[in-house]
């Protein structure tokens, strides 16, 4: 019986001490360029938009904590195609975490339009930046809550769509 007692003593400290070791240990996960590059990507629905009416992207960068990388910033790239996957209007501006940035297209700025009601899909890109030329730090990230509203001439709003999940972080490599 004593030596069973010993044997079990024995194999409860390994555990023990594997587990100690192990809930230290961070576990780390490599994600390659093309990998970040598609993860950061999130496309609206089409929509139509019709005559005194204007399409907004919004993209919120949200509060995460965390040290401040100084001169880093989150580059919110936003995209509107109309139905056959033409670009319409780009743009690109910098988020801070906390804040917001928008991108509007008007009915009028749709040239060439086939219809009265031209449809059209907003797209949300981002991506950490660093102004300096050395490595971007490890804990540089950012992280963007994406809508898409229609409202008309009088500012109100029409339709909003939203993305129940945020873009994923963005750690650069």
């Amino acid at each position: 019986m004593k030596p069973l007692f010993v044997v079990c003593c024995a194999l409860m400290v390994i555990c023990a001490a594997f587990v100690t070791v192990r809930a230290g240990a961070q576990s780390t996960v490599v994600v390659t360029r093309q990998q970040l590059a598609s993860a950061q990507f999130l496309t609206f629905g089409m929509v139509g938009l019709g005559m005194g009416q204007t399409a907004r992207l919004n993209a919120f960068a949200l509060p995460l904590g965390g040290p401040v990388i100084a001169g880093g910033s989150c580059q919110v790239t936003f995209d509107f195609y109309d139905a056959a996957g033409k670009v319409l209007k780009t743009g690109t501006l910098p988020a801070t975490q906390g804040g917001a940035v928008s991108l509007d297209l008007a009915r009028t700025e749709i040239v060439n339009a086939t219809t009265d009601r031209p449809e059209i899909r907003g797209a949300i890109r981002a991506a950490f930046s660093s102004p300096s030329a050395t490595a971007v730090p490890v804990n540089a990230f950012c992280s963007i809550l994406p809508t898409m509203e229609i409202f008309d001439s009088s500012g109100q709003t029409i339709v909003a769509l939203e993305q129940t999940r945020a873009l994923p972080l963005v750690t650069p490599l």
